[in-house]
């Protein structure tokens, strides 16, 4: 877990924390017992929202959930690989096993977070490789499925899931392929910000848009996107749901510790079928320190799942 990750569920156990002492003291001021602790809701992709009522996230519109805030526990996660040294281009079998930190017990209830309990993300070492998968649960609760690693090298696995009664994890696991000769710091990502801002991926042109004065560590960013036609130029509108989102986006430090999975502001639409977006979403993602940041975007469109890349710096807020 990054020193992000734990200031934000810091922060959201402090918040909660001062509501819930503050209805107690205001009970017992008025001669009437102490009232019964309320549940704290929260958002899975921004523990930092926190209320004392059910409902949407004002940052995202996704569902609050019930959860304990003082349990700030790290969770552990195995994992297992046949064969146990995978040859790069062949299917591999893992299986990740979600165990809680102090008795080691397997964690059987995990919280459906956008339509899936488990997001698996496999990044190479040098951030040239990305997919964003969904293992499926087996009967000893572990968490199963087969990978393809493209190259020989190093990959980071991010798992990405929500225990029931506890915080948003994400556990990072490695796996290296067999017969592979260089060195973990011989595949270190060497990222060149300020690149294209323009990717073409299943027919769709995708334009990303920064902030005019830039994207600056610890300030919550906003990433614009403007779909287009490949081809034609024309604004595209008929992006599909994927995952009940309108499309994902994993942020990484060139360094592949600083972790963000964010989803555009645009939320679905409450009971309005067929749902379509697009031309235009916009992503909010604080990245955690200056420097320099791979982000793969997900969009579906016919159905059918794209991803572009681009590559981003952040630079100090001191220095603005």
């Amino acid at each position: 877990m990054t020193l992000t990750t734990f200031l934000c569920r810091v922060k959201a156990a402090s918040r909660i924390g001062a509501a819930l002492i503050g209805a107690s003291v205001l009970a017992q001021a008025s001669g009437g017992q102490p009232a019964a602790v309320p549940a704290a809701y929260f958002c899975p992709m921004h523990p930092d929202i926190v209320t004392r009522a059910a409902g949407a996230c004002p940052r995202c519109g996704m569902t609050l959930t019930p959860a304990d805030p003082f349990d700030a526990r790290e969770f552990l996660v195995d994992l297992t690989s046949t064969p146990a040294a995978p040859r790069a281009g062949a299917k591999t079998r893992v299986r990740l096993t979600v165990r809680e930190p102090a008795t080691h017990a397997v964690v059987r209830d995990l919280v459906e977070v956008h339509e899936k309990p488990y997001h698996l993300f496999v990044v190479s070492q040098d951030l040239e490789h990305y997919d964003h998968l969904h293992p499926s649960r087996q009967t000893d609760g572990s968490y199963a499925i087969d990978i393809t690693l493209p190259r020989p090298g190093f990959y980071k696995l991010y798992s990405d899931f929500l225990p029931l009664g506890g915080l948003p994890q994400v556990v990072q696991t490695s796996l290296a392929t067999a017969g592979f000769r260089g060195t973990l710091a011989s595949q270190h990502a060497r990222l060149i910000p300020g690149g294209a801002r323009a990717r073409e991926a299943g027919g769709m042109r995708v334009t990303l848009t920064l902030p005019p004065d830039g994207l600056v560590a610890g300030r919550d960013e906003a990433l614009r996107y403007h779909i287009a036609d490949a081809v034609t130029g024309a604004p595209i509108a008929d992006l599909e749901p994927y995952l009940a989102a309108f499309g994902h986006t994993l942020v990484l430090s060139e360094d592949t510790i600083h972790y963000v999975h964010a989803h555009p502001v645009e939320s679905l639409p409450d009971g309005r079928l067929p749902a379509a977006g697009g031309p235009d979403l916009t992503f909010k993602a604080m990245l955690p320190k200056p420097g320099r940041y791979r982000l793969w975007t997900q969009l579906k469109r016919r159905g059918v799942v794209s991803t572009v890349s681009f590559t981003v710096a952040a630079a100090s807020p001191a220095g603005r």
